[in-house]
């Protein structure tokens, strides 16, 4: 395993402290009497593009605006041919940030509690496959 410089372990682990505190702003206000579960979903779909953003870029790949997390699986796949087995959550999550991220792409109403516990539950899979895989020390 290449040897990492203080930097680049520091901005590893902003990235992953930011897909963290989506997660758990996810779990928590899905807590709530009135849970806005579109934005539990949306949370989650933002903590997954962190995660695998953090795992590409830990492996030498350019940042890249990409949001779509079929995307940046595929890249994924080009380092880890494991990831393909996160194809479904990916596609799950992927329907907030193309589908629900402004009033009127997606009623309000369409995302319920079902849809924030699935996509809480991917979120969690792919948050824990990606820690499993990058590596700080030697």
């Amino acid at each position: 395993m290449k040897k990492r410089n203080p930097e680049e372990v520091e901005l590893m682990q902003n990235w992953l402290s930011y897909a963290k505190e989506n997660l758990l702003t996810a779990k928590t206000i899905i807590t709530e009497e009135f849970s806005p579960y579109h934005t539990v979903c949306f949370m989650c779909q933002g903590s997954v593009e962190k995660y695998i953003k953090a795992y590409l870029i830990w492996n030498g790949w350019i940042l890249e605006k990409i949001h779509d997390l079929e995307d940046l699986l595929t890249h994924a796949i080009d380092f880890d041919s494991e990831f393909a087995t996160l194809r479904e959550d990916c596609k799950l999550l992927n329907k907030y940030i193309t589908e629900e991220q402004y009033p009127g792409d997606l009623p309000f109403e369409a995302i319920g509690e079902k849809d924030a516990k699935e996509a809480i539950k991917a979120a969690d899979k792919i948050s824990k496959f990606v820690l499993k895989r990058i590596k700080f020390t030697d």
